[in-house]
């Protein structure tokens, strides 16, 4: 009787931590190009490849401690900032390291997230990378948006 108690609250715990708390977010389009519509304005695209480890979680990802997006597996979004310096990171806690870049007016800037491994905790970072790069790896990804 306690083996199986216990093995119910571990089964419980692990499912509670895959799911973990994000953002509900809805498939928003696809993939049109690193394009920035607003001249007077900064787009950030921050993507997540398609990876069966860590397919179950979703991050929320902060631009300068704000809710901008969260990324399930496979999937990318896009925000749209004043020009400056912008402090992105993943929302987990002390886990895992975000990026800090200069945006200019007019221009896209490219971010992906690499999930870490962490047996008790969600860890991922975020870095730049060049948009030859980016273009190349987000084709493929679902555009999701915030409910």
């Amino acid at each position: 009787m306690k083996f199986k108690f216990l093995r119910t609250l571990v089964i419980l715990f692990l499912a509670v931590e895959l799911v973990g708390c994000a953002s509900p977010v809805v498939k928003d389009g696809k993939y049109e190009g690193l394009t920035n519509s607003d001249p007077s304005k900064a787009t950030i695209f921050v993507y997540r490849d398609s990876s069966f480890a860590g397919a179950m979680n979703q991050y929320d990802v902060l631009i300068d401690g704000v809710l901008s997006g969260s990324l399930p597996n496979g999937s990318f979004f896009i925000a749209t900032t004043e020009p400056g310096e912008k402090n992105i990171k993943a929302d987990t806690g002390k886990f895992g390291k975000g990026s800090s870049i200069l945006v200019e007016k007019g221009k896209a800037y490219c971010l992906k997230m690499t999930l870490n491994f962490c047996v008790s905790c969600k860890s991922a970072d975020i870095d730049t990378v060049d948009n030859a790069r980016c273009d190349k790896e987000i084709k493929s990804l679902a555009k999701v948006s915030l409910k």
